[in-house]
Protein backbone atom coordinates (compact mmCIF):
# COMPACT_ATOMS: atom_id res chain seq x y z
CA UNK A 1 0.00 0.00 0.00
CA UNK A 2 1.17 3.32 -0.88
CA UNK A 3 1.32 5.86 2.06
CA UNK A 4 3.27 8.98 3.15
CA UNK A 5 5.20 8.28 6.33
CA UNK A 6 3.27 9.08 9.04
CA UNK A 7 0.94 12.06 10.28
CA UNK A 8 4.01 14.08 11.00
CA UNK A 9 5.53 13.39 7.30
CA UNK A 10 1.91 14.24 6.30
CA UNK A 11 1.75 17.67 8.31
CA UNK A 12 5.16 18.85 7.07
CA UNK A 13 4.16 18.59 3.68
CA UNK A 14 1.24 20.47 3.92
CA UNK A 15 3.06 23.24 6.27
CA UNK A 16 6.02 23.81 3.66
CA UNK A 17 3.29 23.99 0.78
CA UNK A 18 1.41 26.93 2.96
CA UNK A 19 5.20 27.97 2.75
CA UNK A 20 5.92 28.27 -0.66
CA UNK A 21 7.44 31.23 -1.56
CA UNK A 22 5.42 31.60 -4.75
CA UNK A 23 2.23 30.67 -3.10
CA UNK A 24 1.54 29.31 -6.85
CA UNK A 25 2.38 25.73 -6.02
CA UNK A 26 0.05 23.83 -3.75
CA UNK A 27 0.43 20.59 -4.99
CA UNK A 28 2.99 17.57 -6.74
CA UNK A 29 1.14 14.57 -8.92
CA UNK A 30 3.56 11.70 -8.30
CA UNK A 31 3.27 8.87 -10.77
CA UNK A 32 4.11 5.39 -9.30
CA UNK A 33 4.03 1.46 -9.93
CA UNK A 34 1.17 1.89 -7.73
CA UNK A 35 -0.87 4.49 -8.96
CA UNK A 36 -0.73 8.83 -8.56
CA UNK A 37 -0.63 10.06 -5.47
CA UNK A 38 -0.87 13.57 -4.85
CA UNK A 39 1.38 15.70 -2.29
CA UNK A 40 1.10 17.15 0.55
CA UNK A 41 -2.66 15.69 1.54
CA UNK A 42 -1.99 12.00 0.32
CA UNK A 43 -4.79 12.03 -2.31
CA UNK A 44 -4.51 8.43 -4.08
CA UNK A 45 -5.97 7.65 -7.73
CA UNK A 46 -5.31 4.74 -9.77
CA UNK A 47 -4.77 2.47 -7.44
CA UNK A 48 -3.16 -0.64 -8.95
CA UNK A 49 -1.86 0.28 -12.23
CA UNK A 50 1.45 1.62 -13.24
CA UNK A 51 1.43 5.36 -14.24
CA UNK A 52 4.21 5.57 -16.37
CA UNK A 53 3.45 9.38 -17.11
CA UNK A 54 1.62 12.71 -16.18
CA UNK A 55 1.05 15.88 -18.22
CA UNK A 56 -1.01 18.82 -17.09
CA UNK A 57 -3.11 21.09 -19.53
CA UNK A 58 -5.16 23.63 -17.04
CA UNK A 59 -6.36 22.41 -14.71
CA UNK A 60 -6.79 19.00 -16.74
CA UNK A 61 -4.91 16.09 -16.23
CA UNK A 62 -3.45 13.40 -18.07
CA UNK A 63 -1.89 10.31 -17.50
CA UNK A 64 -0.53 7.21 -19.45
CA UNK A 65 -0.93 3.52 -17.60
CA UNK A 66 -0.20 0.45 -19.55
CA UNK A 67 -1.98 0.65 -22.87
CA UNK A 68 -4.22 3.32 -22.10
CA UNK A 69 -4.04 7.31 -22.26
CA UNK A 70 -6.41 8.77 -19.38
CA UNK A 71 -8.09 12.09 -18.43
CA UNK A 72 -9.24 13.65 -15.30
CA UNK A 73 -11.15 17.00 -15.92
CA UNK A 74 -12.06 16.88 -11.72
CA UNK A 75 -14.45 14.04 -12.09
CA UNK A 76 -12.17 10.97 -11.73
CA UNK A 77 -9.90 9.75 -14.17
CA UNK A 78 -11.44 8.29 -17.64
CA UNK A 79 -9.54 6.57 -20.39
CA UNK A 80 -9.37 9.04 -23.61
CA UNK A 81 -8.11 5.77 -25.55
CA UNK A 82 -6.01 2.55 -26.07
CA UNK A 83 -3.00 1.51 -27.73
CA UNK A 84 -3.60 -2.04 -29.72
CA UNK A 85 -0.34 -3.07 -28.79
CA UNK A 86 2.58 -0.81 -27.44
CA UNK A 87 3.65 0.19 -24.04
CA UNK A 88 3.20 3.83 -23.48
CA UNK A 89 5.73 5.75 -22.60
CA UNK A 90 5.40 9.29 -22.12
CA UNK A 91 2.76 12.09 -23.04
CA UNK A 92 2.24 15.37 -23.68
CA UNK A 93 -0.84 18.05 -24.05
CA UNK A 94 0.42 20.31 -27.01
CA UNK A 95 -1.08 22.96 -29.19
CA UNK A 96 -1.87 20.32 -31.72
CA UNK A 97 -3.40 18.08 -29.42
CA UNK A 98 -2.38 14.68 -27.18
CA UNK A 99 0.65 12.98 -28.13
CA UNK A 100 1.73 9.74 -26.95
CA UNK A 101 5.22 8.08 -27.15
CA UNK A 102 5.85 4.42 -27.06
CA UNK A 103 7.75 1.37 -26.85
CA UNK A 104 9.63 0.76 -30.64
CA UNK A 105 9.55 3.73 -31.04
CA UNK A 106 6.07 5.13 -31.82
CA UNK A 107 4.14 8.35 -31.71
CA UNK A 108 0.53 8.05 -31.33
CA UNK A 109 -2.53 10.33 -31.96
CA UNK A 110 -6.38 9.71 -30.63
CA UNK A 111 -8.26 8.40 -33.06
CA UNK A 112 -11.59 6.85 -32.68
CA UNK A 113 -10.84 6.18 -29.11
CA UNK A 114 -7.87 4.36 -30.00
CA UNK A 115 -4.68 5.61 -29.94
CA UNK A 116 -3.17 5.71 -34.06
CA UNK A 117 0.32 5.46 -34.77
CA UNK A 118 1.23 8.92 -36.50
CA UNK A 119 2.19 7.84 -40.23
CA UNK A 120 4.66 10.94 -40.15
CA UNK A 121 6.19 9.39 -37.62
CA UNK A 122 6.66 5.97 -38.85
CA UNK A 123 8.49 7.36 -41.88
CA UNK A 124 10.36 10.34 -40.13
CA UNK A 125 14.00 11.21 -41.42
CA UNK A 126 16.71 8.76 -40.10
CA UNK A 127 14.40 6.37 -38.19
CA UNK A 128 16.35 3.21 -40.26
CA UNK A 129 19.33 4.06 -37.80
CA UNK A 130 17.53 4.21 -34.60
CA UNK A 131 18.81 1.52 -32.07
CA UNK A 132 19.49 0.47 -28.60
CA UNK A 133 23.02 -1.01 -26.91
CA UNK A 134 21.29 -4.36 -25.82
CA UNK A 135 20.20 -4.88 -29.61
CA UNK A 136 16.46 -4.39 -28.48
CA UNK A 137 14.13 -1.90 -30.49
CA UNK A 138 14.45 2.19 -29.01
CA UNK A 139 11.55 3.85 -27.70
CA UNK A 140 10.27 7.40 -27.39
CA UNK A 141 11.11 8.47 -23.99
CA UNK A 142 10.24 11.99 -23.50
CA UNK A 143 8.14 15.09 -25.35
CA UNK A 144 8.07 18.55 -25.22
CA UNK A 145 6.84 21.80 -26.70
CA UNK A 146 8.07 25.48 -26.94
CA UNK A 147 6.42 28.77 -26.64
CA UNK A 148 6.11 28.50 -31.06
CA UNK A 149 4.25 25.40 -30.68
CA UNK A 150 7.26 23.00 -32.25
CA UNK A 151 6.78 19.49 -30.68
CA UNK A 152 10.37 17.69 -29.70
CA UNK A 153 10.33 14.00 -29.69
CA UNK A 154 13.09 12.34 -27.82
CA UNK A 155 13.88 8.78 -29.10
CA UNK A 156 15.81 5.99 -27.37
CA UNK A 157 18.83 5.87 -29.18
CA UNK A 158 17.28 8.01 -31.96
CA UNK A 159 18.14 11.53 -30.60
CA UNK A 160 15.64 14.17 -31.22
CA UNK A 161 13.35 15.19 -33.72
CA UNK A 162 11.26 18.52 -33.92
CA UNK A 163 8.15 19.05 -35.72
CA UNK A 164 7.53 22.86 -36.63
CA UNK A 165 3.76 21.43 -38.20
CA UNK A 166 2.06 19.89 -35.51
CA UNK A 167 3.13 16.51 -35.92
CA UNK A 168 3.08 16.47 -40.07
CA UNK A 169 6.39 16.29 -40.86
CA UNK A 170 10.01 16.05 -38.38
CA UNK A 171 13.35 17.11 -38.64
CA UNK A 172 16.03 15.38 -37.19
CA UNK A 173 18.69 17.77 -34.95
CA UNK A 174 21.10 16.28 -32.64
CA UNK A 175 23.25 13.53 -33.01
CA UNK A 176 21.63 10.00 -32.08
CA UNK A 177 24.85 9.20 -30.51
CA UNK A 178 24.42 11.20 -27.75
CA UNK A 179 22.30 9.12 -26.23
CA UNK A 180 19.32 11.45 -24.91
CA UNK A 181 17.20 10.23 -21.96
CA UNK A 182 14.92 13.08 -21.92
CA UNK A 183 14.26 16.33 -23.76
CA UNK A 184 12.94 19.70 -22.22
CA UNK A 185 12.20 23.24 -23.14
CA UNK A 186 13.73 26.52 -21.11
CA UNK A 187 13.03 29.96 -22.52
CA UNK A 188 14.73 30.52 -25.77
CA UNK A 189 16.46 27.22 -25.66
CA UNK A 190 15.58 23.39 -26.16
CA UNK A 191 17.80 21.53 -23.44
CA UNK A 192 18.86 17.88 -23.20
CA UNK A 193 20.15 15.35 -20.43
CA UNK A 194 22.19 12.96 -22.84
CA UNK A 195 25.02 10.65 -22.06
CA UNK A 196 27.49 13.58 -22.66
CA UNK A 197 26.12 15.20 -20.07
CA UNK A 198 24.50 18.55 -20.51
CA UNK A 199 22.85 19.63 -23.86
CA UNK A 200 21.18 23.04 -24.55
CA UNK A 201 20.12 24.29 -28.38
CA UNK A 202 19.47 28.05 -28.64
CA UNK A 203 18.55 27.32 -32.73
CA UNK A 204 15.60 25.04 -32.44
CA UNK A 205 18.12 22.41 -32.47
CA UNK A 206 20.11 22.80 -35.65
CA UNK A 207 23.14 23.21 -33.11
CA UNK A 208 23.81 21.75 -29.90
CA UNK A 209 26.31 22.54 -26.99
CA UNK A 210 27.51 20.28 -24.88
CA UNK A 211 28.49 20.73 -20.90
CA UNK A 212 29.46 18.29 -18.24
CA UNK A 213 31.81 20.97 -16.04
CA UNK A 214 31.78 20.02 -12.54
CA UNK A 215 29.65 17.10 -12.93
CA UNK A 216 31.33 13.39 -10.82
CA UNK A 217 29.48 11.65 -14.28
CA UNK A 218 28.29 12.90 -17.55
CA UNK A 219 25.58 9.80 -17.49
CA UNK A 220 22.22 12.50 -17.09
CA UNK A 221 19.20 11.42 -17.44
CA UNK A 222 16.83 13.69 -15.78
CA UNK A 223 16.50 17.17 -16.43
CA UNK A 224 14.37 20.28 -16.03
CA UNK A 225 14.73 24.00 -15.81
CA UNK A 226 13.29 26.78 -12.49
CA UNK A 227 14.02 30.68 -13.59
CA UNK A 228 17.58 30.35 -14.71
CA UNK A 229 18.52 27.45 -13.10
CA UNK A 230 19.14 23.77 -14.52
CA UNK A 231 18.39 21.24 -12.66
CA UNK A 232 19.79 17.57 -13.59
CA UNK A 233 20.47 14.01 -12.95
CA UNK A 234 23.64 12.52 -13.67
CA UNK A 235 25.57 8.87 -12.71
CA UNK A 236 27.76 6.39 -13.66
CA UNK A 237 26.05 4.68 -16.70
CA UNK A 238 22.72 2.96 -17.01
CA UNK A 239 22.37 1.30 -13.60
CA UNK A 240 22.55 4.09 -11.89
CA UNK A 241 25.49 4.11 -9.74
CA UNK A 242 26.09 6.44 -7.93
CA UNK A 243 23.49 9.31 -9.25
CA UNK A 244 23.66 12.65 -8.37
CA UNK A 245 21.53 15.59 -8.59
CA UNK A 246 23.34 18.66 -9.98
CA UNK A 247 22.21 22.89 -10.68
CA UNK A 248 23.80 25.40 -12.65
CA UNK A 249 22.91 28.85 -13.81
CA UNK A 250 20.92 28.71 -17.27
CA UNK A 251 24.27 30.91 -18.73
CA UNK A 252 27.20 29.68 -16.59
CA UNK A 253 28.10 26.34 -18.64
CA UNK A 254 31.17 24.30 -16.61
CA UNK A 255 29.12 25.28 -13.12
CA UNK A 256 27.61 22.54 -12.26
CA UNK A 257 27.03 21.76 -8.57
CA UNK A 258 25.84 19.25 -6.50
CA UNK A 259 22.22 20.02 -4.90
CA UNK A 260 22.54 20.04 -1.38
CA UNK A 261 19.84 19.66 2.09
CA UNK A 262 18.81 16.29 3.16
CA UNK A 263 20.34 14.66 -0.06
CA UNK A 264 22.54 11.11 0.48
CA UNK A 265 26.14 10.90 -0.54
CA UNK A 266 24.64 9.50 -3.91
CA UNK A 267 21.53 7.16 -5.15
CA UNK A 268 21.82 3.58 -6.08
CA UNK A 269 19.65 3.95 -8.69
CA UNK A 270 19.19 6.42 -11.44
CA UNK A 271 16.99 9.96 -10.90
CA UNK A 272 15.01 8.87 -13.90
CA UNK A 273 13.59 10.94 -17.11
CA UNK A 274 10.59 12.80 -15.87
CA UNK A 275 11.29 12.36 -12.05
CA UNK A 276 12.22 15.73 -11.91
CA UNK A 277 9.85 18.78 -12.37
CA UNK A 278 10.06 22.34 -11.23
CA UNK A 279 7.73 25.19 -11.49
CA UNK A 280 9.19 28.90 -10.35
CA UNK A 281 11.58 28.11 -7.42
CA UNK A 282 10.23 24.54 -6.73
CA UNK A 283 12.03 21.82 -7.57
CA UNK A 284 10.68 18.25 -6.67
CA UNK A 285 11.96 14.49 -7.76
CA UNK A 286 11.34 11.10 -6.78
CA UNK A 287 13.41 8.06 -6.41
CA UNK A 288 13.00 4.41 -7.92
CA UNK A 289 13.23 3.54 -4.30
CA UNK A 290 10.00 5.68 -3.44
CA UNK A 291 11.26 8.53 -2.08
CA UNK A 292 9.89 12.32 -2.59
CA UNK A 293 11.84 15.25 -1.95
CA UNK A 294 11.04 18.97 -2.53
CA UNK A 295 13.52 22.13 -2.93
CA UNK A 296 11.70 26.11 -2.73
CA UNK A 297 14.82 27.22 -3.76
CA UNK A 298 15.37 26.53 -7.07
CA UNK A 299 17.40 23.47 -6.42
CA UNK A 300 19.96 24.31 -3.53
CA UNK A 301 18.50 22.27 -1.07
CA UNK A 302 16.34 19.62 -0.83
CA UNK A 303 13.94 18.10 2.01
CA UNK A 304 12.81 14.47 1.85
CA UNK A 305 9.00 14.80 2.46
CA UNK A 306 7.95 11.12 1.81
CA UNK A 307 9.55 8.17 1.45
CA UNK A 308 7.08 4.90 1.48
CA UNK A 309 5.99 5.60 -1.94
CA UNK A 310 5.74 3.09 -4.83
CA UNK A 311 8.64 3.12 -7.13
CA UNK A 312 7.89 6.89 -8.86
CA UNK A 313 7.83 6.98 -12.50
CA UNK A 314 6.77 10.69 -12.94
CA UNK A 315 6.26 13.92 -11.53
CA UNK A 316 4.33 16.95 -12.34
CA UNK A 317 3.91 20.37 -10.96
CA UNK A 318 0.79 22.60 -11.68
Amino acid sequence: MTSFTSVAWWRKGRERAGRCRLGVVTRILVATTDGVVEWPDGTRTLDGKEVHALALAGETRYAVADSSALRDNGDGWQEVARAREARTNCLIASKAGLFVGTSEAHLLQVEGGELVALDSFESAPGRDDWFTPWGGPPDVRSLAEDDSGALYCNVHVGGILRSDDGGETWIPTIDIRSDVHEVAVAPGMVIAATAWGFSSSVDKGTSWEFDDGGLHATYARAVAQTGDTIVMSASSGPRGDASMLYRRQLDAPGSFERCGGELPESFSNNIDTGCVAASGAVVAFGTEEGELYLSEDSAATFTRVADDLAPVRWITLP
